[in-house]
């Protein structure tokens, strides 16, 4: 018994340093969770005001399926996210550091850090760190016709992506269609505006691969308004049978210009996410 009361202290210690740890871990998982599995609330939160944001996520979400990718990120959505978002997130007890890398290259895609660190992570007892694989692109697909078998008799396509001021104001958007050397006869539209002011008009075809045309704003009639609003891209192409090809809307930042979209910012790079926790 006496023994017992002499390590009474010793115990408690150590329990109450495992109780911490496991509320650390949990509140890292949960917050890495939320951060790579959702959007956030609303989904374009990253285009709001901070009065209108509930939540915030980094999930790149599917306009046409109404779904966020789960470990699929937004490039927009991870340069828009703050330290304070993160901070609200896990809670004021703990300080952190949030680290996102190209998994070939190590290239530092994102870093943030809680502010007014007590302590930094090199110099705390104790660290949690989740790790995670995603996917990062450096230009968004907000449209996509994929997996085309071309035919000799031309067939037609339809998809939408969602345009308003908010988003014109930001970005600048393209057409992008690969394997455009194999189409004989075709022609790719918005909104249905049609003849030689066709984003790609049928004399664009056949092309040197990829084929990729900035689409105007004002002559192919993109939403405006204060709310989101649907577009509507439309494709019919002819070609060899068996040939395949892809049709993608592109939204990418104010000024990006064409010679700068290519396969890589396209369909993006694994990167290493990785979420340190500590007290402070």
């Amino acid at each position: 018994m006496g023994l017992v009361a002499a390590n009474m202290g010793n115990i408690m210690f150590d329990t109450q340093d495992v109780v911490y740890r496991s509320s650390m871990e949990r509140s890292a998982q949960d917050t890495s969770n939320a951060l790579l599995k959702t959007s956030g609330t609303p989904y374009d939160w990253e285009t709001r005001g901070a009065s209108q944001v509930k939540s915030v996520g980094l999930a790149k979400y599917d306009s046409s399926n109404k779904l966020p990718l789960e470990y699929v990120l937004s490039t927009d959505k991870v340069g828009a996210i703050t330290p304070a978002n993160v901070q609200s997130m896990l809670g004021n007890q703990y300080s952190f550091q949030l680290l996102i890398t190209t998994l070939k290259t190590g290239k530092t895609i994102r870093d943030l850090n809680s502010v007014g660190n007590t302590k930094t992570r090199e110099d705390a007892p104790d660290v949690v760190a989740v790790e995670r694989i995603v996917s990062i692109s450096e230009f968004d697909i907000v449209a996509e016709l994929k997996n085309i078998r071309l035919t000799k008799s031309p067939i037609t396509l339809t998809e939408y992506f969602p345009t308003n001021r908010a988003y014109l104001d930001a970005f600048d958007y393209y057409v992008y269609v690969d394997n455009s050397d194999k189409v004989s006869s075709g022609w790719v539209e918005i909104n249905g505006v049609t003849g030689n002011q066709r984003v790609v008009p049928t004399s664009e075809f056949p092309s040197s691969p990829p084929l990729i045309r900035y689409i105007d704003p004002v002559i192919q009639q993109l939403k405006n308004g204060e709310t989101l609003q649907q577009n509507r891209i439309q494709t019919r192409l002819a070609g060899s049978p068996g040939d395949t090809m892809n049709v993608y809307v592109i939204r990418v930042p104010k000024g990006t210009p064409s010679q700068d979209i290519n396969p890589e910012n396209i369909h993006g790079v694994k990167a290493k996410y990785v979420l340190y926790v500590w007290t402070r």
